[in-house]
Parts: structure tokens; C-alpha cells; sequence
């Protein structure tokens, strides 16, 4: 008897050491384009070589970096509580993010993404059960480049009480991020015992970190706060064509960001990320095959064997939305992406409605089902058979429905009937109803005045002033 999560593996034992064999290999033999001095320095006195520009990566010292990090299982909430736990044989899912197309929710149409979508996006992830980590669904056409993720974060502190994370692409930045996130959990102190913020820096491939990316790395260590890269070969365009050659590159990717974070600060919390795409020849546009979904399937398997939780793409696409986040989570990916992101470069709240049924789907896939004597059901079966043969109004199957046994839709009620367009029109509905009605819990007013703080000396000292939404 038992309960257990579904499990799909999809690489071999011997093919993971393979891969990660041929990643030691890319780290010694080819190296990475380490375009910061002071890093160059610090890896050369740690034992890497420098050879006509590239810095050589030994599998000791890479060794040596795992060991100092601290893999990531603790995601707070913005004040700091307990927000969930990866690795504890549960499947989390966060949203999508960057996206510079909003669907308007009034008019369906396209149109440029407003500070005020991330205001609106973060509100209605924080009233879907099915959406654990929030990230900025959009990237704001209103708001200066300079001030971008800065004032992305402030709108979504504010909307949402769930775990956070978002983009940091300069080193400039990211004390203003930091201090966003520490003013909501108590001061930078209390920030560092117990970070209420993951923050993603995304190397170039292939294995290159120019001078910005390797500084932002360093920066986002020694904060404190908890780190991701996010490196994104495509097949056949920055990657290798095939997936086992594309996952040894990223996982080389990774193990060296790894090493950069480690060497500006032991203990950093760590997570392990997957973003690989196929590549269409004949566009050279990423598409919707299912290959990232498998992908992320393996990355999964490297990140565990190294001790560290998974974040992979899933949800991405239309024909391949299910397959690329069924695999993986049912390869074990701890964190999967992609909440609220449509085709090309849209996102929409009526994507996140229509995304949080398909998570539930996914939930209940991978959750298996109980062998108990309870579901065996042999005496509910003898009665019934002696009876009428009907078990709809037996006591055991509202018990077993109430439990999750069968798995219902949440948007089928709102609809008239199968088409997509009917729907569309449910989610669209369902999340007008949302926003109208959730309200997240405000911050404290002298958190609201540090926020406020905080935002003026960033537009004074990055860029033009603007005003945040908060609500």
C-alpha cells in the first residue's frame, strides 16, 4: 500500500554522468569567457587557469563551490513568514515573466504592457491557490529601463504576499532590490538570516559572462539574498541542436555561476535553473516543441544528483503547453515556470485562470493516486453489487470526491460550451471577478514610507521619477 508522487525518469544513471562528465570537461578544457577583472582574479587564486582569454574551471573547485553553497528550500513570504518548502516531494508553480504584450482584459486586444499590469497580474496570482512564487509578468513599456525591475518589485510588494523573485541585470540595481525586500521583512539583518527575495541573473551562452552579468553575480552574493541563474541555450542557436549536448553546456553554465557566487560569499542559498529552448530553422524563432519540456526533465535529474532543487520551464506554448510541463513535473522538477505567458511575447490574466486549471490538472496527475483499504473499496463494492449496482450516492464516494479522487475543472461552469472562445470568455469573466473582489493585506505604513524612500533615491539616482501603483 502506498501513496506516492508519479515519477517519470528520463535519463538513465549512466546517461546523467555523461552529461555531467562532459560539463567537467567544457569547464576544463574549453573554459568560460570571464570578462570581469576582479572575478578573473579571484578564481585565478583559487585554482583556475587563464588560457589566451578563458578562464579554465578545475571539477575540484567546483567541488569545493557546491560544498559552500547552500541549496535553496525555503521561500519566505514578503514579511518574512514561511512561505513553502521545495523538495518535499511536491510540485511548486510560479509565474511566467517578461513579457512586454499585455491582453487587455476588457477588450482581449494586444497592447503595450503598463506598470500597472504588474500591479493587477501580482494581485490576482496572490488569490490563485495554484500559483506559489510571483514574479513580474510583464515588462512595463511606462517605466525607464533604468528603473525597471526597481519599480516592478515595489508594484509587486505591494500587490501580493507570496514569495517573490525577479530579474537583476546590473550590479547598480540590486541594493535597491534588496533593500525593497528587506523593508518588508524587518531590516537588512533580518533580510540576511532569512531572505524574502530570489534574485535571477542570466549569463550569456554559450559559457560567456561579460563584465555586467559576472558583477551582478558578485553583487547578488554578497547581499545575501538568494540566487538563480537563469542561462537559456537554444537548440541549434546559442546550444547545441541536441538536448544532451544543450543540457551539458547549461549545466556547465550553471556549475560555473555556482562557483562566482560562491567564491563572493559562502552560504549563498542556491537554486539549480533550466531554460532551454528549440529553436524553429526556419523562423530562427523559439518554438513550442516539446523539447523543452524534456529538457527540463533532465536538468531536473542533474540538480538533484548535485543536492540542489529544480526550476524549469513548463508551461510554454500552445501545442506543447501540456506535454512541456507534464515531463517534467513528473520527472520531479520542483518549480515549474510559465504562469499567465501566451504565444510570442503576450501574457494575459485570463492566461494565469486559464494556467492555474491546467496546474491543478497537473497537481492531481502527479500526485498518483492512494492504495489504502480505504480506496480499495471491497466493502462498498460487495454491498453495491448485492444491491443496484450504482455507486454515485454511496457515503464512500463523497468522501473519495471531497479527497480529490476525480479531477474537475474549475473554469467548466463558466462556460457554455467547448470552444476555446467560450473558454477564454470564462477565464476572461473569472478574473475580472477576481480583481474586483481580492484584496491583498497592505503593508504597514512605515513599511510604505521605506518603500516610498527607497523608490525616490532610485529615480533620483537611475533615472526619471514615476509614480508606483499600489493597488
Amino acid at each position: 500500500m502506498g501513496h506516492g508522487r508519479l515519477q517519470l525518469q528520463v535519463l538513465s544513471e549512466e546517461a546523467v554522468d555523461q552529461i555531467q562528465e562532459t560539463a567537467y570537461r567544457l569547464l576544463e578544457d574549453v573554459g568560460i569567457a570571464l570578462e570581469h577583472a576582479r572575478a578573473r582574479e579571484m578564481l585565478h587564486g583559487l585554482g583556475c587557469k587563464i588560457d589566451r582569454g578563458r578562464t579554465l574551471i578545475p571539477r575540484e573547485l567546483i567541488a569545493w563551490a557546491l560544498d559552500q553553497l547552500t541549496p535553496l528550500r525555503e521561500y519566505r513570504t514578503r514579511d518574512g513568514a514561511p512561505g513553502f518548502t521545495l523538495g518535499d516531494g511536491q510540485i511548486r508553480f510560479h509565474s511566467g515573466g517578461g513579457q512586454p504584450i499585455a491582453l487587455d482584459l476588457d477588450s482581449g486586444r494586444q497592447r503595450p504592457a503598463t506598470l500597472q499590469d504588474i500591479a493587477d497580474s501580482s494581485r490576482l496570482f496572490d488569490a490563485l491557490p495554484e500559483v506559489d512564487q510571483v514574479v513580474p509578468l510583464f515588462t512595463p513599456q511606462d517605466v525607464p529601463g533604468e528603473l525597471l525591475y526597481i519599480e516592478s518589485l515595489a508594484a509587486m510588494l505591494y500587490n501580493t504576499r507570496k514569495p517573490v523573485s525577479c530579474l537583476a541585470r546590473n550590479p547598480e540595481e540590486v541594493p535597491y532590490l534588496v533593500e525593497l525586500a528587506a523593508a518588508c521583512c524587518g531590516g537588512v539583518q533580518a533580510f540576511r538570516q532569512q531572505p524574502n527575495l530570489l534574485l535571477t541573473v542570466s549569463p550569456i551562452s554559450p559559457l560567456r559572462f561579460t563584465e555586467e552579468i559576472t558583477a551582478t553575480i558578485l553583487a547578488v552574493a554578497e547581499t545575501g539574498a538568494s540566487f538563480k541563474p537563469t542561462q537559456a541555450p537554444t537548440l541549434g542557436g546559442t546550444g547545441p541542436v541536441s538536448i544532451a549536448g544543450a543540457l551539458a553546456q547549461e549545466h556547465a553554465e550553471v556549475l560555473a555561476s555556482f562557483l562566482l557566487a560562491a567564491a563572493a560569499r559562502p552560504g549563498v542559498p542556491a537554486l539549480y535553473c533550466s531554460r532551454i529552448f528549440p529553436l524553429d530553422p526556419r523562423t530562427a524563432l523559439t518554438s513550442d516543441g516539446p523539447e523543452t519540456g524534456m529538457a527540463s526533465a533532465g536538468a531536473a535529474q542533474l540538480a538533484h544528483r548535485l543536492g540542489f532543487s529544480c526550476d524549469a520551464y513548463g508551461l510554454r506554448g500552445t501545442y506543447g503547453r501540456l506535454t512541456n510541463a507534464l515531463i517534467p513535473a513528473l520527472a520531479g522538477v520542483d518549480l515549474l515556470s510559465g504562469v499567465g505567458i501566451g504565444d510570442g511575447l503576450t501574457a494575459g490574466c485570463e492566461i494565469a485562470v486559464l494556467d492555474a486549471d491546467l496546474v491543478s490538472l497537473l497537481k492531481h496527475i502527479v500526485a498518483g493516486y492512494e492504495v489504502s483499504e480505504a480506496t480499495l473499496a471491497y466493502d462498498v463494492i460487495k454491498e453495491v453489487v448485492g444491491r443496484d449496482g450504482i455507486f454515485l450516492g454511496e457515503r464512500h464516494t463523497v468522501r473519495q470526491m471531497r479527497a480529490g479522487a476525480v479531477w474537475l475543472p474549475r473554469l467548466s461552469s463558466a462556460t457554455a460550451g467547448p470552444m476555446a472562445a467560450n473558454l477564454l470568455a470564462g477565464a476572461r469573466a473569472r478574473a475580472r471577478e477576481i480583481l474586483s473582489t481580492h484584496q491583498v493585506e497592505p503593508l504597514p505604513e512605515e513599511v510604505c514610507r521605506s518603500i516610498d524612500e527607497i523608490l525616490i533615491r532610485a529615480r533620483s539616482e537611475l533615472g526619471p521619477q514615476r509614480i508606483v501603483p499600489n493597488g
